[in-house]
This record gives C-alpha cells, sequence and structure tokens, in this order.
C-alpha cells in the first residue's frame, strides 16, 4: 500500500494561534512626542528663562502671570500626556495619575521654591 504524500502547510494556512505574541513597537504620534518634550524639556527650561527674568523687574507684572500660567500649563500638558496620549514613567512603563499627581506636587514645589527665590533675589539685586 503506498503512502499519500502529505502537501506541506502553506504560510497563508498554517495555524499561528500556537506562535508567542511578538512585543508591540512603541509608536509615538507627533502630538504625544510634542507634549513629551515640553513636560521634560522646553517647558522646564523656559520655567527657568522667565525665574530668571523675574529677577530683574520691580513689581507684578505680566512676567509673574506669564511664570504661574507656564507651570499650571504644563501640569495640565503632563496630564493631557497620561490621560489622553499613553504617556511614559520616567522607568519607562505606562504612566498613570498617580505620576501625575506625583509631578505634580514636584512641580508645584519647584514652582513656588523658584518664585520665592525669585522675589528674594529682586529685593537684594533692586
Amino acid at each position: 500500500m503506498a503512502r499519500k504524500p502529505v502537501p506541506a502547510p502553506s504560510t497563508a494556512t498554517a495555524n499561528t494561534s500556537d506562535a508567542a505574541p511578538q512585543p508591540q513597537a512603541r509608536q509615538m504620534g507627533c502630538l504625544a512626542l510634542v507634549a513629551r518634550m515640553t513636560w521634560l524639556f522646553f517647558g522646564n527650561i523656559a520655567l527657568l528663562a522667565l525665574t530668571l527674568s523675574l529677577t530683574r523687574r520691580q513689581g507684578f507684572s505680566g512676567w509673574d502671570v506669564a511664570f504661574w500660567s507656564l507651570a499650571l500649563g504644563l501640569i495640565g500638558v503632563r496630564y493631557l500626556d497620561v490621560t489622553r496620549l499613553g504617556g511614559f514613567s520616567t522607568d519607562g512603563k505606562p504612566a498613570t495619575l498617580a505620576d501625575w499627581r506625583r509631578y505634580s506636587l514636584k512641580m508645584l514645589a519647584f514652582a513656588v521654591a523658584a518664585y520665592g527665590a525669585a522675589l528674594g533675589l529682586r529685593s537684594v539685586i533692586g
């Protein structure tokens, strides 16, 4: 009795359910990239520049409003990053609202300290 040849499975009919899942590459859109670069880098540089400019101004001005608007805006950008843009924590894991709260508290503490230092230097310099 002759054996019938068994056709080799083609790639189109092969069962792929047994294959191990491949890790997904992290894709980041343009808006997500801009948001992350803003709260991680550019926003902090702008906040530092505003802090330095506040030391040379006398009295309350638009620069003070810009400083606090930027500080609060950075917290808002981080919130958007976490809730809508799939943000990551600093260790590369998906960010949670707990990460956002930590960032918010640190940012507010830094902003209060920087603003206080700027006002202190303003009175010494001016």
